[in-house]
């Protein structure tokens, strides 16, 4: 399992997840939600301990920075999310493209409703 050091920036937990945005300036770093810190600033916090993440619990982390992460109905890590429908409205879940047209068809055939296309966040 990957080990990562867990550092304090500005009073947070920060996951030092050990790689730079596109433009070098920027560094990830997990405190709870996909955040960038400066990178001077990330590399020079001391370091708390370590923490060993697992392949999953990296990859859910990791497509959390390209708007994605874990649908909050079937569980599933995805690329893409949305948030929910009226219909199905959960506060702070997100849903993926498969559960939404699931919906989508049952609110169709059951109600005669249709909640519209899936439109992943970040997208307009």
């Amino acid at each position: 399992m990957p080990k990562f050091n867990l550092k304090v920036v500005n009073e947070r937990l920060v996951i030092d997840l050990d790689k730079m945005t596109e433009d070098y300036s920027e560094s990830y770093g997990y405190d709870g939600k996909p955040s960038y810190y400066d990178i001077g600033e990330l590399a020079t916090a001391a370091s708390f301990t370590e923490v060993e993440l697992t392949q999953q619990q990296l990859d859910k982390i990791m497509a959390e920075y390209e708007n994605g992460g874990e649908c909050g109905w079937c569980g599933e890590i995805v690329s893409e999310l949305s948030s929910p429908h009226l219909f199905d409205f959960a506060p702070g879940e997100k849903m993926c493209r498969n559960c939404w047209n699931h919906d989508r068809e049952a609110y169709l055939g059951s109600v005669g409703t249709d909640i519209g296309e899936f439109k992943p966040r970040g997208s307009k």
